[in-house]
């Protein structure tokens, strides 16, 4: 479990811990917010982040040096937009619910990988029951499921041994090794994914848990398919429709009708006839 090494900064009060607020001057911001609230909240439904290891972030629209994530202490299945900071680059509170604190290990892993992926908005690591031992192969998912081949070419692995990301200068090296990755595999550690939006980078979390599901269950016996035969699939599993349909699936599936973003309102589960 990722040490708590709790990080103050300044704060300004929020006025409106409404779920439904929306940022009247960036609506954007108010959109990455929602789905946020509802990326913790499906993280929590899977038990994910009880110990409080963990955390997704969501780079602000107007100042692009920042994100947004839950402060530290909020259960992930009861956040609301009222618990979300903003960090600075700097690793400090500059935005948010007064006297908030966040996890260190946040600010050393998602600051550098915001830095150096200007073309993603979020990230998400937590220790999940499948991508964590997975992790401990310390390798890319193999082409054994539908799910890994949303991953086709788009993996990255970590072979740090800082299991614990204790500064800026480990953080950088691990933003390194996932350059052009949407997966990142943490040797020892966990899974990361990044996405064009907090929607996305959720989906391909739940996607990648469920590959690496696959992995620990059928160990070497599992056929891996042809390059040719992944590099198929993931043109319509590996497109990040793909993982925005995954995540409005999961809204209606285990938030019901809690959901408080765009992708997750007047979402429902269609019964088979």
């Amino acid at each position: 479990m990722t040490s708590v090494t709790p990080v103050t900064g300044f704060t300004v009060p929020v006025t409106d811990a409404s779920d439904r607020i929306v940022d009247a001057v960036t609506p954007e911001r108010g959109k990455r917010q929602r789905e946020l609230v509802d990326g913790y909240r499906i993280f929590g439904s899977y038990g994910w982040g009880d110990d409080g290891s963990g955390h997704i972030s969501a780079r602000d629209p107007e100042h692009l040096d920042s994100f947004w994530m839950l402060r530290y202490g909020v259960a992930f299945a009861r956040a609301t937009l009222g618990d979300l900071v903003r960090i600075g680059s700097d690793g400090k509170v500059v935005e948010g619910y007064p006297g908030s604190t966040f996890t260190a290990a946040a600010h050393f892993i998602h600051t550098p990988i915001h830095e150096v992926r200007p073309d993603i908005v979020a990230v998400a690591h937590t220790h999940t029951g499948y991508g964590t031992p997975f992790a401990a192969l310390a390798r890319p998912l193999r082409m054994t499921s539908q799910e890994a081949c949303a991953f086709a070419d788009r993996q990255g692995v970590f072979l740090g041994e800082e299991l614990d990301i204790t500064d800026l200068n480990a953080g950088h090296r691990l933003a390194a090794a996932g350059l052009h990755a949407r997966l990142l595999v943490l040797a020892n550690h966990g899974l990361l994914t990044v996405g064009g939006s907090v929607a996305e980078t959720v989906g391909w979390f739940v996607l990648a848990e469920r590959a690496a599901e696959v992995e620990i269950k059928v160990g070497d016996e599992g056929r891996v398919i042809s390059s040719a035969g992944a590099a198929a699939v993931a043109i319509s599993l590996g497109d990040p429709s793909n993982a925005i349909a995954v995540f409005r699936f999961l809204c209606a599936s285990r938030l019901g009708g809690s959901g408080v973003s765009d992708e997750c309102i007047g979402s429902e589960v269609v019964e088979r006839p």
